[in-house]
């Protein structure tokens, strides 16, 4: 294995625009959304649809501040990078490890769980052969990403699409097909209740950074990221609005807010013969989840131990350009937390929500480091820049922090929620006190200058 290259973005330029808008996108195209949206839809109806057009302009804050800071700071490591700029290691470290490592360990297990639930109805005798068959979704991911970025590009698009299509086909005709009055009768508007539901609906709405790590991949990036997220966040709104809309007009509230609502719609739409067909598009799901995850947070962990945020070994590539020790420490992780979880479907609201929770502390920090940088360093070019500041990172602060204290959809579920929060941000602040303090031997609190490059651009 060799180090991997620190050269300018684009340099080793393997991905387009439509990879970049599949990759954005790949987070919230999955189960757990899906059923996510639909419970929202069963509870609020028309105030939900409401709540995604409000929670459409919250993402829209942190996709305008990951788009200034991916291209002040064009580095693998994302969030990590921005912090260590910004607030200094100490944060960036708890910014990347809680926002996207823990999100991973949290997330992934959960969908994973999801998918051996639907095997076990699809295919039993492999279910009962193997016991987790999703384990074998998450080595075939795995050794797929080994083989480099043009391979990821490839699968990640065609996942994408087909989900994408699935999704918009069921919830035209869907609409089309359904009683459209339901929409507006099943229960009033009320702007309080719309907002009450910001918090559900948000979920349906983040991840789209997640190009930013594959920043060097691109083949354009100054013009390709920003595009990417701010396509990927309209694809999603349109989606999932027409999805949910679909949902209120076929089904009664109380099904929606069942386990499954997403099987049921599509039996709704097509028939019981729909049921096959639609499992195994909801496991595409899936698949770009993993897919996206194990593309995207292993970027971050290469660019973090490039950084000295983490060990160095994780910092090196594969002949095929591929972050290999770290690709093989996160699915490794992902397994282990997987493993003893078993079939227990009752974890899965719990480790999802958790698993948001951690991310939105992520986009706080992202909006902050936006804020401290645009002051202390003015001058240094942005071939972005986010407009109205700051309001959008005020308004974003404010937005995730409302939501972060209603997180929880029940009164019963606010405990386990914020404690597997608690737990994960306690792992990762004392890991980043012990690695600053003694390994590196930094202040966690005093930030780095610009990196080289950047500081040669601003300079010139």
């Amino acid at each position: 294995m060799q180090q991997a290259s620190a050269g300018p973005a684009g340099a080793r330029g393997g991905l387009g625009l439509r990879a970049l808008v599949a990759t954005a996108v790949g987070v919230v195209v999955v189960q757990s959304t899906m059923i996510s949206m639909l419970n929202g839809a069963g509870l609020g109806a028309i105030n939900y649809l409401a709540a995604i057009g409000l929670a459409a302009l919250l993402a829209l804050s942190y996709v305008l501040s990951f788009a200034e800071l991916a291209l002040m700071l064009p580095r693998a490591g994302s969030v990590s990078a921005y912090t260590q700029v910004a607030l200094g290691p100490g944060l960036a470290i708890v910014a990347a490890l809680s926002g996207y490592v823990a999100v991973a360990l949290l997330g992934i297990p959960a969908e994973l769980i999801l998918v051996d639930a639907l095997l076990e109805q699809l295919a039993p005798q492999l279910a009962q052969w193997v016991g987790q068959p999703s384990l074998l979704l998450l080595a075939l991911f795995f050794l797929l990403n080994l083989q480099g970025i043009d391979m990821f590009a490839r699968i990640q698009s065609a996942l994408v699409a087909t989900m994408f299509a699935g999704i918009l086909v069921i919830g035209g005709l869907g609409v089309a097909s359904g009683d459209t009055s339901a929409i507006a009768a099943a229960q009033p508007f009320e702007p309080t209740a719309a907002l009450s539901l910001v918090a559900l609906a948000i979920w349906g709405l983040v991840g789209l950074e997640f190009v930013c790590p594959m920043i060097g991949d691109a083949r354009a990036p100054a013009r390709d990221v920003p595009r990417a997220m701010f396509i990927g966040l309209v694809l999603i709104v349109v989606a999932y609005g027409l999805y949910c809309a679909a949902g209120i007009a076929k089904l009664a509230p109380a099904k929606l807010v069942e386990a499954t609502p997403h099987m049921d719609l599509a039996i709704a739409v097509f028939g019981p013969a729909a049921r096959t067909g639609f499992g195994l598009l909801a496991i595409l799901g899936s698949a770009t989840l993993l897919n996206t995850v194990l593309a995207s947070v292993s970027r971050m962990i290469q660019g973090m131990a490039q950084s000295g945020q983490l060990p160095a070994f994780l910092g090196r590539e594969n002949r095929r350009g591929a972050p290999a020790p770290a690709l093989a420490a996160l699915a490794l992780a992902i397994g282990v937390v997987r493993i003893p979880l078993g079939m227990d479907a009752g974890s899965i609201l719990t480790l999802t929500v958790a698993a948001a929770g951690c991310w939105l502390i992520a986009y706080i920090i992202a909006h902050l480091d936006l804020i401290v940088l645009r002051y202390r360093l003015p001058t240094t070019p942005r071939p972005f820049r986010s407009p109205w500041f700051p309001l959008p990172q005020v308004l974003g602060i404010v937005g995730m922090a409302y939501v972060f204290a209603n997180i929880s959809p029940t009164p019963e579920l606010a405990g386990p929620i914020y404690r597997n929060v608690a737990i994960m941000l306690g792992i990762t602040c004392t890991y980043s006190l012990v690695w600053t303090l003694f390994v590196i031997r930094r202040n966690p609190f005093k930030a780095d200058p610009l990196p080289a490059p950047a500081a040669e651009r601003a300079r010139s």
